[in-house]
């Protein structure tokens, strides 16, 4: 999209489809004389106020603003009909993120681009349609009275970039799918001294960490107790993420390290750290074949709960000191501090409360998907776990709603037409799915307590051809083949760059 396509639609202001354009406008009535990627653009708006994209007017398409690329939003945005919405994405990253595969790109089984996929491949319209943007930005307010969104242009970690910039997005529908954050409990250190494992730069930074301690330890001079403490490798949290993470390492460290660093290939070692038992939503049989695997890999399993985490170590509740070079922290999720902040009723656990049809229903035209929202107690529904399978049915389910309130006329903001809405949202388990290194993986397919589960090569073969097929883009599963191919023929790639 030209800059000059996109600064027109920045100082649009036109009347609102449904019910007309009431009271004062928040958008600019003149068109900015600079391009809005200037630094004199970004000074301008600061000195003038908000600039944004204005209402859509009656005759031109409704717009759906989601905001973020996660599984649901980037669901959403695939599924959602172009040919009669203006699509607009607002999110900090320009990518979805295939999760279930990022543990794999930390100790160079595959390469970061395999499991990322950009929002312009999800759903050209960004890049070619008139009205439909990618805008980089995170949302910092809402206004559900004025069908507004206030939003600031993301540049932090950037050299010599722009000034972050406000402005302004008005909506028909609005929808979202901004995800949650990384649990911390209130501990104090974990910010500052861990690493999380849930976007791409989280495994740049572990990979990077990795192999920065290798090469520290093996320079003369180093104490053993400060090599041992460089190569102790611990991960807190035994979920799915962290046993997985814990699984390839050790055999990174056994099919690759210890050829490659034979200097240091006593030192270097793994400690798994949970609270209660490792992957507790999976079957009894197969959590117990996860701990014997583990165990035979080298992955020290340790029963605690971390109390403080320290530069170069952590404290547990028993007083036990354990020192790290590396930690990786992965104990589940929670609400965001935007999410908590916004001022809709919230479900159990702090998400956005929402209806059967996913629906905010303190809000007209405010949907809620994802990691982000949860059924209110009313609907009488169980909080659905944060899943990836749980969030991408919801990004088809919604499509699937928005595309019919569109065409029965519905589309466009405070438009109050009787629409079947059909269907309230239901969630089906298809089962989970966890791979612990060494060429074995554990499939549970149960349905309550009735099912099928497995574990072993067999396993691992499933898991890995479930993902392979499961991956956005022929592109990225080319990329995912050729990747294990070289991995198996050549070993993983050490390089730090």
């Amino acid at each position: 999209m030209a800059a000059s396509s996109l600064l027109r639609s920045l100082s649009r202001i036109s009347r609102r489809g449904c019910v007309g354009g009431a009271g004062p406008s928040p958008f600019h009535h003149s068109r900015l004389p600079y391009s809005p990627f200037s630094t004199a653009a970004a000074d301008a708006v600061e000195r003038r106020g908000f600039a944004g994209l204005g209402p859509t007017a009656k005759g031109e398409k409704a717009r759906v603003v989601v905001l973020g690329t996660g599984w649901a939003g980037s669901r959403l945005m695939k599924d959602i009909d172009t040919t009669g919405y203006e699509g607009v994405c607002v999110s900090p990253r320009n990518h979805m993120v295939f999760t279930p595969l990022l543990a794999s790109t930390c100790v160079g089984t595959l390469e970061f681009r395999s499991v990322a996929e950009p929002l312009a491949r999800i759903q050209p319209a960004v890049s070619k349609s008139p009205g439909s943007y990618f805008l980089l930005a995170r949302c910092t307010a809402v206004d559900p009275d004025a069908h507004t969104i206030d939003c600031e242009t993301v540049t932090e970690g950037e050299k010599d970039t722009l000034k972050p910039w406000k402005f302004k997005v008005a909506y028909d529908k609005l929808v979202f799918a901004c995800g949650a954050e990384a649990s911390t409990f209130g501990i104090r250190g974990v910010t500052d001294h861990a690493i999380f494992l849930r976007e791409v730069h989280h495994a740049q930074e572990i990979r990077r960490k990795l192999l920065l301690n290798l090469m520290l330890s093996d320079v003369p001079g180093i104490s053993e107790e400060e090599k041992r403490r460089l190569l102790h490798c611990v991960v807190v949290g035994g979920g799915p993420t962290g046993v997985e993470f814990s699984g390839e390492l050790s055999d990174f460290i056994i099919r690759d390290v210890k050829q490659r660093y034979s200097h240091v290939k006593d030192y270097i070692h793994v400690t798994l750290i949970e609270a209660n038992e490792i992957l507790s939503s999976f079957d009894v049989r197969l959590r117990q074949y996860a701990t014997n695997q583990l165990t035979k890999s080298g992955v020290r399993l340790v029963r605690g709960i971390v109390k403080d985490v320290q530069p170069n170590k952590l404290i547990l509740d028993n007083g036990e000191e354990v020192p790290y070079g590396l930690l990786v922290w992965s104990t589940g999720v929670g609400p965001s501090s935007f999410v908590k902040s916004l001022p809709f009723p919230k479900s159990p656990g702090g998400r956005i409360g929402v209806d059967e049809w996913l629906r905010v229903p303190s809000a007209r035209d405010v949907f809620a998907i994802g990691d982000c929202s949860g059924f209110l107690e009313s609907t009488g529904k169980d909080v659905l776990p944060a899943l990836a399978q749980v969030a991408e049915r919801q990004g088809k389910y919604l499509a699937h709603l928005l595309n019919h309130v569109m065409k029965a006329g519905g589309g466009h903001a405070n438009c109050e037409i009787d629409v079947d809405l059909g269907p309230a949202f239901v969630y089906k388990h298809l089962g989970s799915m966890a791979t612990v290194g060494r060429y074995k993986a554990l499939v549970d397919l149960r349905q309550s307590k009735a099912g099928i589960s497995l574990a072993g090569f067999v396993s691992w073969f499933i898991w890995r051809s479930a993902y392979l097929t499961r991956v956005v883009s022929w592109r990225n599963r080319f990329y995912v083949a050729i990747n294990w191919l070289t991995t198996l023929l050549f070993g993983r790639d050490i390089s730090r760059i």
